[in-house]
């Protein structure tokens, strides 16, 4: 669905939805001075998603970045997701926003998104960095 009206609270939203292996709601906004958390937590169990939706507010600034901030379903507000940075920039890229090849800017870093025009394949590119260390015991 693109660009679909989801109903909430009294209020429509225009959202696409697509799935990236698993599924997003994509919200396009002018600024994330609202409480998108609240909001992202409201559509991802939207009775529209029986499975509950991963929900990504998305910023476009130009044709090669986009700002974005992210909930996940089961997770809440997560600093990144790298599906959710595919799903935003295809569903800029469906409504003509952003080109195939995308930045996409969190606050807590950055993926570079390149969705193959001629195979569908998405390739994500960014850092990978070593965040904590632990150990399970099992019996």
């Amino acid at each position: 669905m693109i660009n679909a009206p989801l109903k909430i609270g009294g209020l429509e939203f225009p959202v696409t939805c697509l799935a990236v292996g698993n599924p997003h709601t994509v919200m396009l906004v002018d600024n994330f001075d609202f409480d998108w958390k609240s909001l992202g937590a409201e559509i991802e169990k939207h009775p529209a998603f029986p499975h509950d939706t991963n929900v990504e507010f998305v910023r476009v600034v130009n044709r090669k970045r986009v700002d974005l901030a992210d909930w996940e379903r089961g997770a809440g507000a997560t600093g990144s997701s790298g599906t959710g940075a595919a799903a935003a920039v295809c569903a800029m890229v469906m409504l003509g926003l952003v080109d195939r090849d995308c930045n996409v800017f969190f606050d807590t870093g950055n993926l570079r998104v390149h969705w193959h025009q001629e195979s569908d394949y998405i390739e994500l590119t960014g850092p990978a960095e070593y965040v904590s260390k632990g150990e399970f015991w099992y019996r």
